[in-house]
């Protein structure tokens, strides 16, 4: 066999090898569709956000607060860090909270209920936990009180 044709075959072997590992590599669904589209987004957070109101530990924060037009901003807010489709018009973190001195204990129930209700949603871990970290620097614009 020529050394051209010897080239040949390494290349299109090499090709073929290249091919066959690339099609066998699972491919990771954007976040968005990892935490449910829409729907899942907007049942997580729902669930959530009914909690932490009616839980003693945080319910001050949201007295006075129409609960409906908080769940669907929320659920705008992170659709909109998870890729999703949606649009936030809500106001910056800094500004939705500047007036409630959320400590950091109470950020932190928020957290933990969000966590409970991905995992009752079935949202895996490796989505929860992408979630967390594009959430974890919006906690030094909402927390303000101290404890």
């Amino acid at each position: 066999m020529s050394s051209t044709a010897l080239e040949r075959l390494a290349v299109a072997l090499a090709a073929a090898v290249l091919l066959c590992s690339c099609s066998g590599m699972p491919r990771r669904e954007p976040l968005y569709v990892q935490l449910g589209g829409e729907a899942g987004i907007t049942n997580v957070i729902s669930r959530m956000l009914d909690r932490v109101a009616a839980d003693p530990r945080t319910a001050r924060s949201f007295k006075g607060v129409r609960l409906s037009y908080l769940k669907k901003s929320v659920s705008a807010y992170i659709c909109k860090i998870a890729d999703g489709p949606c649009v936030y018009e809500g106001e910056t973190m800094v500004n939705a909270h500047a007036d409630l001195d959320n400590t950091g204990s109470e950020f932190d129930v928020l957290v933990q209920t969000l966590r409970e209700e991905l995992d009752a949603a079935g949202v895996g871990n490796a989505a929860k936990n992408e979630l967390l970290r594009r959430l974890a620097p919006s906690r030094r614009d909402i927390v303000r009180g101290t404890e």
